[in-house]
């Protein structure tokens, strides 16, 4: 079953109120001892963002197949973000080509699905263009990276 997911976007007017209303909902959610904080690299804007659950999907088109990506992450007790799975439709350029340790394979509704797995990967570093376009989801909030951050590299880290 899909969650239902509230697309979120960024505009140069609504941001403070829209971003407080979304905050707000995402952090009522549940209690959790972890957050996210995205920025840009540069010293640019940087944005705390609530975890309610200590997990997070990070979704963006593959810049050659041309179809979804969508891997799910959570944080640990310690703050480390770990992938536990990743979604895509096609099998092409730059696609897992085998099942890792701990992880399984399933193919449904037309979508191929590595779980199982425990990749620590530290801070995510997501290089945000038209090309791929990315997309935050958290508790049913759908956020729009490129809108929110425009083109750069994005920084996403857990701060309790």
């Amino acid at each position: 079953m899909r969650m239902r997911c509230t697309e979120f976007r960024f505009g140069v007017v609504s941001l403070p109120v829209t971003l407080l209303a979304t905050l707000s909902a995402v952090a009522l959610s549940a209690p959790s001892a972890w957050g996210l904080e995205l920025a840009v690299a540069g010293g640019g804007k940087s944005i705390p963002f609530p975890i309610p659950d200590g997990r997070f999907e990070l979704s963006w088109i593959h810049s050659v197949e041309r179809t979804e990506w969508r891997e799910t992450f959570r944080v640990d007790r310690v703050g480390n973000i770990l992938r536990v799975a990743s979604e895509f439709a096609s099998a092409g350029a730059g696609l897992p080509d085998r099942v890792g340790e701990g992880e399984t394979f399933r193919m449904a509704n037309g979508k191929m699905r590595l779980e199982g797995g425990s990749v620590a990967m530290g801070a995510l570093r997501v290089r945000l263009s038209d090309v791929s376009r990315h997309y935050l989801r958290v508790g049913g909030v759908r956020v729009d990276l490129n809108e929110a951050f425009g083109d750069g590299v994005l920084t996403i880290q857990a701060v309790p």
